[in-house]
This record gives C-alpha cells, sequence and structure tokens, in this order.
C-alpha cells in the first residue's frame, strides 16, 4: 500500500515535492474514501491532481514511472534511462546534481522507505528504511560505491557491496542473489501501474487484465458492469481464439428488437471495430478495476478523464472510495472540474500542481490551503483561481488588431 512518492530535480520538478495517500484527522467520508492500512496508519483510497496544461502533473507521474521502470527494467535498458530521467534544466545549479526518488510504502504489514538519486547513469546514492518494533530502522545506504549494511536487518546483503556496479540498484543486485526481503519489495513495485498514455504496450498490458477476468463467471459479471457505464447497450462480451489460442477477437453482443419492441435475441458486433473509443478504453480498464478491488494495489492514471464523460468518470472514482473496496488506491491527473465535490472527495484527496515564473513545479493538497470550509463550492471557487493551479488565458481577440 502506498503511503507516499516524493521526487526532487526531475524535468519540470525543482524542489522536493510530495504526492501523499496518507490520510489526515478531518472526519469526512472517513468510512467510505479512508481504510486502515495499520493499527495507527490511515489510507486514502484515492487522489486526483489538478492543474493547468504545462503546470507539470504529468511530471508528476512521469518521475513515479521512472523510478519504478528503473528497478523493474533490465541492465541494458537501464542503460538508456537518461532519457527518462532529466534534471530541472533551469537552473544552473540542478543542471549538474542528480535526481531525487522516494516511495514509502506498507508491505506484510511493516513499513518501508526506500529511495535513490541517479544522475547520468549513475546511482548516486540509494537507502533503505523499515519499520521494527514501531521505529525506524536502517537497512543499508549508499554513497557512491561506498555501501553500509544493518547486519541485523539486512543480511542477505552480505557480501554483494563488490559485486554491485556504479549503474545498478544494490537493492537489484540482492533480489538478483535471492535476497527474501529484496525480493519482497521488488515484486511489490511490479504491483503498481502506472498509465501514461494509451500506446499499445499499455493496451496490451490493461487489455491481458480483461482477457484474464473474462475466464471466471462471476469477475466477468463485474466487468460487464462497469463496462455498461460506458455503453448500457452492452449485454454481454466474449472473446474469439486463433489456432495459437492467441485472442482473434473480441464480440460484443446487443439486444435485437422486432417492430413491436419486443426481444428478438442478440446481435454480435466487432467490438474493436464498432465500438467507441470511450467504450474501448473502459474495456481495457474494466479487467484492472475488478483485479484491484479483490486484490488491493495501486494504479496511477494521466489524463484519466480523456474519452471519458464526466458522469463516468465519478462512477469510477465512488468505485474506488466505497466501502466495498478494501485497499485499492487510484490516483489519476484530470481536467475534470465536476469531481471538485464535497459529496464525492475529501480535501486531502485533492491536489493541485502550478508552475511559478522560473518554470518550477509545485504540488500541493486543497487541505493546506487555510480558509477552505466544509461546504466550500470546490469547483467555482477553482476556476474563480482561489485555489490557483488554473491557467491565465489572453484575450486571443487582441492579435488580430
Amino acid at each position: 500500500m502506498l503511503i507516499e512518492f516524493s521526487v526532487s530535480n526531475f524535468r519540470s520538478i525543482k524542489d522536493l515535492q510530495t504526492l501523499s495517500f496518507l490520510a489526515t484527522a478531518m472526519n469526512e467520508h472517513e468510512k467510505t474514501n479512508v481504510f486502515d492500512a495499520t493499527d495507527k496508519i490511515r489510507l486514502l483510497k484515492s487522489t486526483c491532481i489538478y492543474g493547468a496544461n504545462g503546470s507539470g502533473k504529468s511530471n508528476l507521474v512521469k518521475a513515479m514511472w521512472a523510478m519504478i521502470s528503473f528497478i523493474k527494467a533490465t541492465f541494458e535498458d537501464r542503460r538508456r534511462f537518461d532519457e527518462h530521467i532529466q534534471p530541472f534544466k533551469l537552473n544552473t545549479s540542478t543542471r549538474k546534481e542528480g535526481s531525487f526518488f522516494q516511495i514509502v510504502f506498507i508491505l506484510e504489514g511493516r513499513t518501508y522507505r526506500y529511495g535513490f538519486v541517479y544522475l547520468k547513469g549513475k546511482i548516486m546514492s540509494e537507502w533503505l528504511f523499515g519499520t521494527a518494533n514501531k521505529n525506524e530502522v536502517e537497512y543499508f545506504t549508499r554513497e557512491n560505491k561506498n555501501i553500509y549494511i544493518n547486519k541485523e536487518r539486512f543480511k542477505e546483503g552480505i557480501g554483494l557491496e563488490s559485486k554491485t556496479r556504479e549503474d545498478n540498484l544494490f537493492l537489484n543486485v540482492v533480489y538478483e542473489f535471492n535476497g527474501k526481503i529484496a525480493e519482497t519489495i521488488c515484486i511489490y513495485f511490479t504491483k503498481i501501474l502506472i498509465v501514461q498514455g494509451f500506446d499499445m504496450a499499455t493496451k496490451k498490458i490493461l487489455r491481458d487484465a480483461s482477457y484474464q477476468v473474462i475466464q471466471d463467471k462471476k469477475d466477468k459479471y463485474r466487468l460487464l458492469e462497469i463496462l455498461k457505464i460506458a455503453d448500457a447497450e452492452i449485454f454481454d462480451i466474449n472473446l474469439e481464439y486463433n489456432y495459437e489460442k492467441e485472442v482473434n477477437q473480441i464480440i460484443s453482443q446487443r439486444k435485437l428488437f422486432n417492430e413491436n419492441e419486443q426481444e428478438e435475441g442478440l446481435v454480435n458486433f466487432d467490438f474493436d471495430d464498432e465500438a467507441s473509443d470511450g467504450t474501448k478504453k473502459m474495456f481495457y480498464y474494466s479487467g484492472t478495476f475488478v483485479n484491484l478491488m479483490k486484490s488491493g494495489g495501486t494504479i496511477i492514471i494521466d489524463q484519466f478523464d480523456e474519452r471519458f464523460h464526466t458522469s463516468l468518470t465519478k462512477a469510477i472514482v465512488k468505485l474506488f472510495n466505497s466501502e466495498k473496496n478494501k485497499s485499492a488506491q487510484l490516483c489519476f491527473v484530470t481536467h475534470d472540474t465536476n469531481l471538485l465535490d464535497n459529496d464525492l472527495l475529501r480535501r486531502d484527496q485533492i491536489y493541485f500542481a502550478e508552475k511559478n515564473q522560473r518554470g518550477e513545479t509545485a504540488i500541493y493538497s486543497l487541505n493546506e490551503i487555510k480558509g477552505v470550509r466544509n461546504d466550500s463550492s470546490l469547483e467555482k471557487d477553482y476556476i474563480k483561481g482561489k485555489y490557483g493551479a488554473i491557467p491565465f488565458i489572453k484575450n486571443l481577440n487582441n492579435i488580430f488588431e
């Protein structure tokens, strides 16, 4: 379960910025939008990020993707990561410094804090801390090639210091040598799904999850109910396979009516060819949503509301913010101001991204802004600029004078 993610010196993010799922002491929606991760830690089921175009919202998602992808990457992939991890370029000092990444999470009842600093293909520093007897203790720390190991907490790392290249993570080296703690942590990172766009690779990951979910009768029903939010006319959906046992076609079924408006049967449709882009996107997500609701996990989505009607987006947020959801977490970037609703979201679930005159992105929560009442009209106040993070629109008519 994700507690928080922090980053600095990455693209438009110069100073340390943090996105937190840690619930504050407010009482709003505490039975629906919040869950108990431990006996002392309460986490949010969803968070959202607003901001003007170019404010750096997507850069926060890119930073999370970069960190987790670097952990999961092969050796050859890591050698090409300079194109993904770029320092803040609008300051003479940061151009020469490393990018900082840190994630705090709960795994098997224990809280871990892991991070590293990356600069031009090299790991400048790396650290892992975990809780022990309710206090945080060091597992290992690294500065360039010097690695210190807590021999009581991280025995599995002993003797592997010399096997760690400057362009590789010590955590990955220990994992490769079958370290149990390292393996558990690395597997956890594979359960954080980050969707930056709808490229072919992302579609395949999401689509395969939906294909798998359809195999189970009860899960298929759940998928269909989610899909019907996007297209209420769909009655059923099935897969056709080729000789290699690969999915060859998705068949959706709709009811056929006669001239007396009586049901006559079902009509098959080629889903990929005839469904709308929004319906297809909902199908891709549906299987993953079913799996998250069942087993937990975290999904981070950039431009989530693209091709979705506002009612559909709101329905998905309600699903995550429901008592049926025990531990799944959703974070999404959006421009849909209809979601700024006290009946849907708590103030600590709403984040904003704003860029200053020096091109630096700041990430802050609505809960950090003083004077916001429980009954405030969040959408109207945001559009009026009371919370910042909105574009300044010039009068374009003037350019034609």
